[in-house]
């Protein structure tokens, strides 16, 4: 038990330090199993000694019989406190009998001064010093007015009393002032320990607050939420209520953060936090999850509501902010799942939330609710990542190459490399479904670079064995915003010593319409460099007639869906002509790709287009293939000229 107060009071006089009956218990054995040998030896020495028997044999009965009694009487907590007390009866009996019969003249006097010490130990400062002045008066009255009041009391020397005497002070008051010095440290190591235990529990309760709590807005933290999110299920289970979980990412904060400083960023979180938890009311709880995701648990009372107006009217924060003289507007992403069509338990539920805002993310909508179908599609994704990934280190993906027809001359004049993957677990996989993957994920660069090293290559072996083509390669939007790009081609030029002249890079017509001015110095490096530039599926972009001017472009490739039409839609011919026109009068050599017929072919000789590419000529096929089918093309081409 703690102390009852601070120090205070004079040599010692305190409140003793109170220990539990636990602890008292081992005091009194301890002193026994000390005591009654001691006490039995000192008795045993003044029986022996010459004029002491009667003390010695006093010491020795008392010890018995008292210490006996105390050591049984410690065994139960409500006879401890008498079991001390008699504890330091016996030593004062002894010391008086000894005192009163001379023993303290003889082997008494190595014995007879640790009753203060004893006193002091068992029964605390107050009780200690008390127990030590009766033992003084009682030691006095022994040595000073025994022999004249009992005939049997031995009679001390005058000189013998005062040294004595002054013995007993002497002892007595260093017991008090060791005792009061104990005291003194005990107080402080207990204070010590008090704010040491306190700077613990402060300590603790910190960490307690940080692994349960953001630590910038306050909210709960994932690790909360899903106790939160347990009970909230529960308590709507029981009442037969649904909650929608909204799992929101807040968009281009890296950027955001980056451009107002990490305290304004910290401000503006909080500002974001305050606003959404205000608008959602007692109606919903927030969490922070993660630096720019937050999830709202919302109760959901009344089937009249449906999750769509609750997304419309509650959730579709404004969120407008002017930080640091920056005025900052934040998009947001949400996705929803629902308790219970969607889930039962919390984990489930927040993993669905979350995968609906991926899918919303993925495809660059502002909200989704969950679809298991979209779940499936996710995961195939997910499982590809990982497999293109995987086909990438091993080098399990394969070019194939598809013909490009000159018009004109009908010669085979080029070929476009075609990526081509055939997984040993999933089978063939379209690069309609793999190449978007790519994209998205991060692994564009390295599939592209891989594609450029493959028909570079491929390029130089026919070179080598006298097949002079051209061969283009898609280039994506990541890539063209990439600085590493030009570095990356001009090294590949030179590892298979081909000219740039005999390379074009196609770009899809998206890769630069939204941002012209940051792919265009990247465009014109590879220009200088001396690839030719072709824009892929032109028209399906709405690329503006000045970029085509600025971009230093060499070729336009009208998309194959106008080819499909043209044969039967005037309008799908005009464009074409329109395009092919436009392109001439920019001194952009034309190709159409997807030319699937005769019919087509010569709508688009009569148009003046100048290359051709599709199933009507060829289908892809790998390098070795193709090899044999533009040297079979050429030849026959070559018998029809000459017939």
């Amino acid at each position: 038990m703690p102390h009852t107060g601070t120090v205070k009071g004079v040599l010692g006089m305190l409140a003793r330090h109170e220990l539990s009956v636990h602890q008292r218990k081992p005091h009194v054995r301890q002193l026994v199993y000390v005591a009654l040998p001691g006490a039995l030896l000192l008795a045993l020495a003044n029986y022996l000694q010459s004029g002491y028997p009667l003390p010695g044999i006093i010491v020795a009965m008392t010890a018995v019989l008292m210490l006996g009694a105390a050591f049984f009487m410690s065994s139960h907590e409500k006879l401890l406190a008498m079991a001390e007390s008699l504890l330091l009866l016996f030593a004062l009996l002894a010391s008086v009998a000894l005192g009163l019969l001379g023993g303290i003249a003889g082997s008494g006097i190595l014995w007879i001064y640790a009753f203060p010490f004893l006193a002091l130990w068992l029964k605390g400062q107050r009780q200690g010093a008390q127990w030590s002045l009766v033992w003084l008066l009682a030691m006095a009255f022994s040595m000073l007015a025994g022999s004249s009041i009992f005939p049997f009391a031995y009679a001390y020397d005058e000189k013998f009393v005062l040294q004595a005497s002054a013995a007993l002070l002497f002892y007595s008051a260093i017991a008090l002032a060791y005792n009061f010095s104990r005291s003194q440290l005990e107080e402080k190591l207990y204070v010590s320990e008090q704010g040491m235990q306190a700077k613990t529990r402060d300590y603790v309760s910190r960490l307690e607050l940080s692994a349960y709590q953001d630590g910038v807005t306050g909210l709960p933290n994932r690790l909360r939420l899903l106790d939160i999110l347990s009970r909230e299920i529960a308590n709507a289970q029981e009442r037969g209520h649904t909650l929608l979980v909204a799992h929101i990412r807040l968009k281009k904060m890296f950027e955001t953060a980056n451009l107002i400083g990490p305290d304004a960023s910290d401000k503006l979180i909080r500002n974001i936090a305050a606003t959404m938890t205000a608008t959602v009311g007692s109606r919903g709880i927030f969490a922070r999850v993660r630096r720019d995701e937050f999830v709202c648990i919302y109760r959901k009372h009344t089937e009249d509501i449906n999750a769509s107006e609750i997304i419309r009217d509650v959730l579709a924060f404004r969120l407008e902010y002017k930080i640091n003289d920056y005025a900052v507007h934040i998009d947001h992403t949400i996705g929803v799942a629902s308790f219970p069509s969607h889930a039962s338990d919390a984990e489930t539920l927040l993993r669905k939330a979350a995968q609906a805002m991926l899918q919303a993310q993925f495809a660059n909508q502002g909200l989704a609710f969950y679809d298991e179908r979209m779940e499936l599609q996710f995961n195939r994704q997910q499982l590809l990542f990982v497999q293109l990934h995987e086909a990438l280190q091993k080098n399990a993906l394969s070019l194939h190459y598809q013909g490009l027809i000159d018009l004109q001359t009908g010669a085979v004049i080029g070929a476009e490399a075609l990526a081509r993957w055939i997984d040993p677990v999933s089978g063939p996989i379209a690069p309609a479904e793999f190449i978007p993957i790519a994209e998205k994920s991060g692994l564009i660069k390295a599939f592209t670079l891989w594609t450029m090293r493959e028909a570079f290559g491929q390029l130089a072996r026919w070179r080598a064995e006298g097949l002079d083509l051209f061969v283009s390669v898609n280039l994506s939007a990541r890539c063209i915003l990439d600085h590493q790009l030009i570095d990356d081609v001009r090294d590949l030029l030179k590892e298979y010593n081909i000219p740039a002249e005999a390379i074009v890079l196609e770009l899809r017509e998206a890769s630069f319409a939204d941002t012209p001015e940051t792919a265009l110095q990247n465009m014109l490096s590879l220009h200088k460099l001396g690839f030719r530039l072709s824009i892929d599926d032109f028209g399906t972009a709405h690329t503006s007639l000045s970029s085509l001017k600025d971009l230093k472009i060499d070729e336009l490739k009208i998309d194959q869906s106008f080819m499909r039409s043209m044969a039967t839609d005037a309008s799908s011919r005009a464009i074409v002509l329109s395009t092919i026109q436009l392109a001439h009068n920019l001194n952009l050599r034309v190709v159409a790709e997807g030319v699937e017929s005769t019919r087509a072919e010569q709508q688009l000789k009569d148009m003046g287009c100048d290359i051709a590419q599709g199933y009507h000529y060829c289908r892809p096929m790998p390098a070795d293939v193709f090899n044999q089918w533009a040297r079979s093309w050429q030849i026959n081409r070559r018998a029809v000229l000459s017939a």
